[in-house]
C-alpha cells in the first residue's frame, strides 16, 4: 500500500467530545441493562462502544482505546468528588457545577492544575458519569445504600451521600461528635465504625473506671457502635420514604405534559422496582423527562 493510502491507525485516534458523549450514551444503557454487575462492564458493552464510534465517525476504534478512556472518566470522577469533599466548595444542581469564590479558585488552581477544568463551569454529561463510573452513588435525593455508607471498601469510584442533603450530614455530625476523633483512611478519611472496631479489638479485656464504678470497655465500646449503626438505620429508612414521595410527584406531574393517568402510574410502578433508572429520571429535566416517556411507551 503506497504512503497516499495509508490506513488509519491505532496510534492516530483521539477522542472527541461528540464521541466522548456516544461513548457515555451506550455505557448509561449497558448500566442500565444490567451489564455492569461490579465496577466493570461488561465485554459485551465494551465492543458495541467500538463499533458504534468506528460506525458513526469513520474512525478505528478498539476495545483498548473505550477501555483507556474509562480509566481517564474514573480518573476524571475521582477528582469531581475529591474537589466537593473539601471545604470552601459548593455545588449548583441545575448547572451540574462546582462553584468557589475567586480566592479559592485560585489558591485550588495554584495547588492543583487538575482541578481547574471542573471549578466555576458545568461539567459536560455529567448525569451519565453518574452511572458510568459513579459507583451507587446517590443523585438529587437518593440516598446510597447501607451497606456503601462508612462501611465501604474505599473503592476508588464511590462517593459521600448526597453532599447538598442536611440529613445525611446531621447523622455524619452525630456519629463525629460522640467521643473518638476520625482517622485517616487510604481514600481519605477512616469511617468511624471501623475506628470504633479497631479500638475494640486492641483494648482486648481491659476496664476502666465510670461514674456508676468499672465497667467493660469493651462492652461500652460495642454498645456505642451498635447505637450509631441504629441511627444511620433511622436515617436512611426516611431518606426511603422521601424518595419514593419525590419519585410519585415528579412522575404524576407529566399528566400536564398530555401523559395518562394510568400510564404514568404503570411508569411509577417500573421505576419502584428499578432503582438505577429512578435516579436517572429524576435528575432529568422536563424536555429530557418526555423524551424518556415517550420511549418506554414504545417498549
Amino acid at each position: 500500500m503506497g504512503k497516499g493510502n495509508k490506513e488509519w491507525t491505532s496510534k492516530q485516534f483521539k477522542w472527541t467530545k461528540p464521541m466522548e458523549h456516544v461513548f457515555l450514551e451506550i455505557l448509561v444503557e449497558e448500566a442500565q441493562k444490567g451489564n455492569k454487575p461490579s465496577n466493570s462492564f461488561r465485554a459485551v458493552s465494551i465492543n458495541r462502544v467500538v463499533d458504534a464510534i468506528s460506525e458513526r465517525f469513520q474512525v478505528q476504534c478498539d476495545a483498548k482505546h473505550v477501555e483507556n478512556h474509562l480509566r481517564t472518566v474514573k480518573n476524571q470522577w475521582q477528582i469531581i468528588c475529591k474537589i466537593r469533599g473539601e471545604s470552601g466548595f459548593g455545588w449548583d444542581d441545575n448547572m451540574k457545577m462546582i462553584t468557589c469564590d475567586r480566592a479559592t479558585y485560585d489558591a485550588a488552581v495554584m495547588a492543583h492544575k487538575k482541578y481547574e477544568p471542573f471549578l466555576n463551569k458545568s461539567i459536560d454529561d455529567y448525569d451519565e458519569m453518574v452511572v458510568v463510573v459513579g459507583k451507587d452513588m446517590a443523585t438529587g435525593s437518593f440516598a446510597r445504600t447501607f451497606t456503601d455508607i462508612d462501611l465501604d471498601d474505599g473503592n476508588e469510584d464511590s462517593m459521600p451521600v448526597d453532599c447538598n442533603n442536611e440529613e445525611a450530614e446531621e447523622v455524619r455530625t452525630n456519629v463525629s461528635s460522640s467521643g473518638t476523633s476520625k482517622r485517616k483512611r487510604k481514600s481519605g478519611q477512616e469511617s468511624l465504625v471501623d475506628e470504633q472496631i479497631k479500638f475494640v479489638g486492641e483494648s482486648g479485656t481491659s476496664k476502666r473506671k465510670r461514674k456508676s464504678g468499672q465497667e467493660s470497655l469493651v462492652d461500652e465500646q460495642i454498645k456505642f457502635v451498635g447505637e450509631q449503626l441504629g441511627k444511620i438505620a433511622n436515617a436512611l429508612e426516611k431518606f426511603t420514604a422521601d424518595n419514593t414521595s419525590q419519585l410519585y410527584e415528579q412522575v404524576m406531574s407529566m399528566e400536564e405534559e398530555g401523559f395518562d393517568e394510568d400510564f404514568l402510574c404503570s411508569v411509577l410502578d417500573y421505576l419502584g422496582n428499578h432503582e438505577s433508572e429512578a435516579k436517572l429520571f429524576l435528575v432529568k429535566n422536563k424536555k429530557h423527562k418526555k423524551i424518556w416517556l415517550h420511549k418506554f411507551s414504545q417498549d
